[in-house]
């Protein structure tokens, strides 16, 4: 038995095997001098180092895909995934909104739907693809006019039936790839024969449900698709023998269309009939992603287990919105004690779309109802809009002009374009700050020949001030100021051409401009400015008239680095910065 002691079993690689096999052998009497190498015996060493090399592969990768952290093949992720409650996100079609109007309709209708899945379609790279209307609107007539701003999504409506056959059991699963599981919709008919049916809705988590309740449950299964399951008579209402199970539900192209923004009508069936129909795109398609990946999941799935599918602590809030809502790119979230004034019992979440500045109103009220059933007993999920901080800076570059053959003007825009992609990595997002090192850094790297480049930065407030009313205004620029430094874009104010700037004690004033160029006050102590909070609170202000869309305040903050506080985001456009180029020889 002493011979046992040559054999080794931890090698895995084939070589060391066949030396461990020739080893073992070695010591045995039978093969003493034995001359394993010229001979048959060769062969068969070959044939077990094989066998046994391939056995140790497969039984490695076999206890790797046994693990979340380890699996490589999707299917096995997924599985692990399920023991932790996750249900992986689907393919999501693009949404694009649209004003629909319709011509040609009798003044005497008050208003008429447009059914859901009403279709359009649009076309890139010379490939058609179908959006459709996710819901029915309701389309009212208003002075004489049928017109609606609706949303449209990305996605071919399917329709799958399932007969229910206790005897032997049916898999709900949809056999299609790219299922856009938001458009799932289940009804539970009686029986072939008998049409009365029942909606069942999704079950996210199952306080609430009961043996009674109409409720599926969603998981994925292999290849990429969906399966519905239903409960049991405990955990939902349970099906009958010859139940016939109908979803309806979109196959979708995930982010391919994203961008689109030419769409048109591909059939329409309402009632009363018209004449014609005309689209105008408000806002271009975007929100359309590929199946949650591989990586993701095994991201998302332990912390959706910590966060057990409740919104309690701001980082669930975070998860779980940006997860299940693709159209977003930022959220955060604060407890109502936080926000400036204190208001107790509520829970203020603020998001940011794809793309775009605000949410509407009716996406704001989705996201709320889709979070309220999670947020704690008593807690009031209030959606608002981001609070932008606009960060403008002055720019000198300095740059030697044997090293490069960039004219002045081009390492101007060269410098825009550094400004703008610093901006997309940097800022744009909830909590992430300035770093005045970094933005100068980033213009240091537009190419060899910088030489220096001196940035001063200033920061600013846009409004769209109340032209019927005087309101009260207030400016949170959340950084210390210096004093002196705020000023404004002209507005129109008793008859004048007028501006505001402060004192540099605190005050804010409302002045023009006298025929010899001197500031005169036309409201002194219009307002106050905390220096040190960077509050700025202007009373009663009511401009007649003003430049441009918004109105801009600017000041100067005593740091470069800006940080932004709970719902405010930095944002930082090229456009806005001022730049020069001035070549030297070095």
């Amino acid at each position: 038995m002493a011979a046992n002691t040559y054999l080794q079993v931890t090698e895995v690689d084939f070589e060391d095997i066949r030396s461990n096999l020739k080893s073992y052998l070695s010591s045995q009497t039978q093969f003493n001098d034995y001359d394993f190498e010229g001979s048959n015996m060769a062969v068969l060493l070959d044939i077990l180092a094989y066998n046994t090399h391939y056995n140790a592969f497969y039984t490695n990768m076999l206890a790797n895909e046994m693990f979340l952290d380890t699996a490589q093949q999707r299917d096995s992720v997924v599985s692990r995934a399920k023991e932790l409650g996750y249900v992986t996100r689907s393919a999501r079609g693009a949404t694009a909104n649209v004003t629909i109007t319709f011509t040609g309709i009798a003044n005497t209708i008050s208003s008429f739907t447009l059914p859901k899945d009403s279709k359009f379609t649009t076309t890139i790279d010379d490939i058609t693809y179908t959006y459709v209307t996710p819901e029915a609107f309701i389309i009212r007539n208003t002075s004489n006019t049928f017109s609606k701003a609706i949303s449209i999504t990305e996605g071919e409506p399917l329709t799958q039936r399932f007969v229910v056959n206790t005897g032997d059991p049916v898999k709900y699963v949809l056999p299609n790839e790219n299922v856009d599981t938001r458009s799932i919709s289940v009804r539970v008919q009686e029986s072939g024969s008998n049409f009365a049916n029942t909606t069942f809705t999704r079950a996210t988590n199952i306080r609430g449900v009961t043996a009674a309740s109409p409720v599926y449950y969603l998981q994925e299964t292999a290849d990429k698709k969906y399966e519905l399951y239903f409960g049991q008579g405990s955990l939902g209402k349970a099906l009958k023998n010859g139940n016939v199970v109908i979803v309806d539900y979109r196959v979708c192209n995930g982010s391919t269309t994203n961008g689109a923004n030419t769409f048109t009508i591909d059939s329409i069936t309402i009632d009363p009939s018209y004449t014609s129909t005309s689209l105008t795109v408000n806002t271009v398609a975007r929100g359309g992603v590929e199946i949650e990946s591989v990586d993701s999941i095994k991201f998302n799935a332990p912390r959706n287990f910590e966060v057990q599918n409740r919104a309690v602590v701001n980082n669930d809030y975070q998860r779980i919105l940006l997860n299940e809502n693709t159209d977003l790119q930022s959220v955060t979230a604060f407890g109502g004690e936080f926000a400036d004034p204190a208001v107790y019992g509520k829970v203020y979440i603020a998001v940011k779309p794809q793309s775009e500045q605000f949410a509407t109103a009716i996406r704001k009220t989705e996201i709320r109802e889709s979070i309220l059933d999670r947020t704690p007993l008593g807690i009031d999920p209030v959606i608002i809009d981001a609070d932008y901080i606009y960060i403008i800076p002055t720019v000198n570059i300095f740059y030697n002009k044997l090293l490069t053959t960039l004219t002045a003007s081009a390492t101007v825009n060269s410098a825009r374009t550094a400004i703008n992609s610093f901006d997309s990595k940097n800022l744009q997002r909830f909590g992430n700050k300035l770093r005045y090192s970094r933005l100068v850094r980033a213009l240091d790297n537009i190419n060899e020949s910088i030489l220096n480049t001196e940035v001063d930065i200033r920061i600013q407030k846009r409004i769209v001030p109340n032209t019927q009313r005087a309101e009260k205004v207030t400016l949170r620029f959340s950084n210390a100021l210096r004093a002196g430094t705020l000023s404004s874009t002209k507005f129109t104010f008793n008859n004048f051409d007028a501006f505001l700037d402060d004192d540099g004690n605190g005050n804010v004033n409302i002045f023009r401009y006298d025929s010899s160029k001197q500031k005169v006050n036309i409201v002194s102590g219009a307002g106050t400015v905390n220096y040190t909070t960077g509050l700025v609170e202007i009373e009663n202000f009511r401009p007649s008239a003003y430049d441009g869309i918004e109105l801009k305040v600017t000041v100067e903050p005593v740091s470069s680095d800006i940080t932004p506080v709970r719902e405010q985001i930095l944002v930082m456009n090229g456009q806005d910065a001022t730049i020069t180029a001035t070549a030297e020889i070095e």
